[in-house]
């Protein structure tokens, strides 16, 4: 995002409460400072004076996270709305049975909110999905995907292959095997792993679902 902001001239900060980036028309900010007493009090100094023109929330499915455990800070982003402003709150994974849960997490009433879609359906994206209950014990299981992704990463060409596993444990596994970098909460020096993979440094990266948020690299081909 900063990169894309710097591009086109927009002025792009990162929050920082020891020194708030009052000039900066585009404020990004991780969940867990977004529901902090310092960030709330800069969105209340921009709007009391006419600055706070909009919030807006990628991934907002994220909200209704039923892992408690897991970045809990995302649970609280209602808090948001205290701010009375225009929130946009965006999300391709949201399914319509869970709109009402988000609004109610968010404070709104259905009335105030307006729903855009657009269809699910991509021409350029294919999706297949192979059954391995069969294939025997775990370790066979893994041997039989690390197998199949070793075959894509061979045919994607030029382009990036992401590889998302459940567990850390097997993230450190599936990474060992493939020769590249793992990628999940508690890695020691996330920043640098993930600009080798966006620099196109490493082709290929294992990762939990802390691979994702905020992050948007144009030449993946495999997932």
């Amino acid at each position: 995002m900063k990169r894309r902001c710097r591009e086109l001239g927009v002025l792009c900060a990162e929050w920082s409460g020891r020194n708030p980036p009052d000039a900066a028309a585009v404020v990004l900010v991780t969940p867990e400072s977004a529901v902090s007493d310092g960030f709330m009090t800069f969105l209340n100094r921009l709007r009391a004076t006419q600055q706070l023109d909009r919030i807006v929330i990628d991934e907002c499915h994220v909200v209704l996270s039923r892992k408690y455990t897991f970045r809990k800070q995302l649970q609280q982003l209602g808090k948001l709305m205290m701010a009375e402003t225009q929130m946009v709150l965006l999300t391709a994974t949201l399914p319509p049975s869970e709109e009402e849960e988000l609004w109610r997490r968010m404070y709104y009433e259905k009335e105030q909110v307006k729903v855009f879609r657009a269809r699910t359906a991509r021409v350029n994206v294919g999706y297949r999905v192979i059954d391995v209950s069969g294939v025997g014990r775990q370790a066979e299981k893994e041997g039989f995907v690390l197998k199949l992704i070793k075959a894509r990463f061979e045919g994607s060409g030029t382009g990036k292959v992401v590889v998302y596993c459940n567990t850390v444990g097997r993230v450190k596994r599936f990474a060992e095997e493939l020769g590249c970098d793992a990628y999940h909460h508690h890695a020691i020096g996330k920043d640098s792993i993930l600009n080798d993979f966006t620099e196109g440094k490493q082709r290929i990266i294992v990762a939990t679902r802390a691979l994702g948020m905020g992050v948007d690299i144009p030449d993946i081909r495999v997932i």
